[in-house]
């Protein structure tokens, strides 16, 4: 299995769009992997997790012909995950050519609640909308997709994704804080590979809705008690935001010394 995260920021991105705290000043000054674009990841480069308002740009910088991409698995309808704005630019006047295939949708019914319209009259016919429910396994493609709850947003449905391909297994596990008590009895059943952890929070602890790196250090040991990872699982530390105080050096640095490795935009990863 390979992954590319595409974008590793929270809502507001590093910099933050009017933000002029240490952490974007930084970012601005020094570029490189201090810059961090919406969440999005594309995994075995034919399955995009998540659509930000950002994914026009992760398609031209990381050459990904959108045009080619039929699943879309979506975390959650918070909009940093979920812009289904751009997705009518699939159909005419505004897109040509896709009328042979479907791009297909799939996330927790709370798009529905979020999004009562999508897919609407223009688009139905080129994009398909499919409803998962929690702890049931689908096949999507190639992939086995098993939707997990998350601990976010409490108003509506989010979901982390427990995602299988030829034996390797990938633990989508953010946005969320600690993992609910439903999603690692669930998971007691699967020694994962790979695990993406929020690090949201950067230096600061959550475990409620999001989680910091100490936060992520008690997860792992939350996970390798209950038999779902060892020290061969690979932890890594993604969607940060510029309150988490942290500069990319700095996340590196932590990353090391605790085991993890840190992700910025353009990271890829192969198990």
């Amino acid at each position: 299995m390979k992954i590319k995260i595409l974008g590793t920021a929270a809502a507001e991105g590093i910099p933050g769009i009017f933000c002029n705290c240490r952490i974007c000043t930084h970012a601005r000054e020094h570029g490189g992997k201090n810059i961090r674009t919406r969440s999005q990841s594309i995994i075995n480069d034919k399955y995009l997790v998540d659509f930000p308002m950002d994914a026009y740009m992760h398609s031209l910088i990381h050459n990904i012909n959108f045009h080619e991409i039929y699943h879309i698995i979506i975390t959650h309808p918070h909009e940093d995950h979920f812009y289904p704005q751009d997705m009518e630019f699939r159909c005419p006047p505004y897109g040509h050519g896709n009328e042979e295939r479907f791009l297909n949708v799939y996330g927790p019914g709370s798009i529905h609640q979020l999004f009562p319209n999508f897919p609407n009259d223009r688009n139905r016919e080129y994009v398909k909308l499919h409803i998962l429910k929690a702890f049931e396994t689908y096949t999507v493609g190639d992939l086995q997709l098993t939707p997990m709850k998350a601990l976010h947003a409490r108003h509506f449905e989010c979901f982390v994704y427990l995602i299988e391909h030829q034996g390797r297994k990938l633990l989508y596990g953010h946005d969320s804080g600690f993992f609910p008590q439903e999603t690692m009895d669930y998971l007691k059943n699967h020694l994962v590979d790979c695990v993406l952890c929020d690090t949201t929070c950067g230096n600061n602890m959550d475990g409620s809705n999001h989680m910091g790196i100490r936060d992520v250090i008690q997860q792992r040991e939350i996970m390798i008690e209950a038999g779902c990872a060892d020290e061969r699982t690979r932890f890594v530390l993604t969607h940060l935001s510029h309150n988490g105080g942290l500069t990319h050096a700095q996340l590196e640095q932590a990353a090391v010394e605790d085991g993890f490795l840190a992700a910025y935009d353009g990271f890829e990863l192969e198990f």
